[in-house]
């Protein structure tokens, strides 16, 4: 395996400091830069080291980094899953690796699941200079998702989000709600949700897993699907079969429309890819993908 180290990075994104981790490969002169992410509230600390180092030891720069208001990143309030939000960090941050001089900025790839596969699809159709991208079981119709959403929960769910998206135009504290629990209102209500979750979550994190509620609402009007035809890029997507959050068939519509798509359907759920042999098998397909298209 290559050797590389591990930077850490500051990036600026509307007046924000978001936290990132360069990882650089060792003896490789300008070498092709990923730019990563996580999904619905995560951390940059939430298992996708694992992936990063398989990239970085396979001689690629990796670019890891928070959101604005999640974990060493600025911002209030903390913890505000705001797709608006999250795809002006992707711009932002894509905007300064284009800068860099120690990189290949013709060879960036985009990396990101759930949520952020969602944003790397916008951001790919949105803005120019994207080698490919790579999408792991992703958000790809807000409003789709939320016909998954139990209906007994619903209404104390919406009240919730409408209490704390009033208050939010007056200068109140954000209403919280779980991002997975056991029972009770919660966003990720799959019954797969709270293991897969929590495995992520590092051992001695400081992560509370407490949302401003509006996310409940303002999820159904981010359909990346809407966009996916723009995209002009390779584009890896990966789709769970059991997945418990994202519907197969918007996957699929949203798959078929990418012109240069590779789509692969898995028997898994929604966190297979991140350990254990699905992981070794994604990393395996990734890695190919990456030497197919970026060299």
């Amino acid at each position: 395996m290559g050797q590389y180290s591990i930077e850490p990075l500051f990036l600026k994104s509307s007046g924000e400091t978001l936290g990132a981790d360069f990882y650089r490969p060792a003896k490789v002169r300008k070498p092709a830069v990923i730019i990563m992410a996580h999904g619905f509230a995560g951390e940059r600390k939430f298992s996708l080291p694992d992936t990063a180092t398989a990239f970085a030891e396979a001689g690629y720069a990796v670019i890891l980094f928070d959101y604005r208001g999640f974990g060493g990143s600025t911002g209030k309030p903390r913890e505000l899953v705001s797709a608006p939000n999250h795809v002006a960090d992707w711009k932002a941050v894509l905007g300064q690796v284009k800068k860099r001089k120690d990189v290949d900025t013709s060879r960036i790839v985009l990396w990101g699941m759930s949520m952020s596969g969602g944003h790397v699809i916008t951001t790919a159709a949105r803005e120019k200079g994207i080698a490919a991208i790579i999408g792991l079981v992703p958000h790809v119709d807000g409003f789709a998702s939320a016909m998954m959403y139990p209906k007994h929960l619903l209404p104390r769910a919406t009240a919730l989000a409408l209490q704390d998206l009033a208050g939010s135009k007056i200068g109140r504290d954000p209403v919280r709600i779980p991002v997975v629990a056991e029972q009770g209102v919660r966003c990720l209500t799959g019954d797969d949700c709270y293991e897969g979750y929590m495995q992520m979550v590092p051992k001695g994190s400081s992560w509370v897993g407490l949302v401003p509620a509006r996310i409940i609402i303002t999820i159904n009007q981010y359909r990346p699907t809407k966009e996916a035809a723009r995209v002009p890029c390779p584009a890896l997507i990966f789709a769970a079969q059991e997945d418990s959050l994202i519907p197969l068939s918007a996957t699929r519509k949203a798959a078929a429309k990418i012109k240069q798509v590779e789509y692969l359907e898995w028997p898994i759920g929604h966190f297979d890819l991140l350990q254990g042999r699905w992981f070794e098998e994604g990393i395996r397909v990734q890695l190919a993908f990456l030497k197919k298209h970026i060299g």
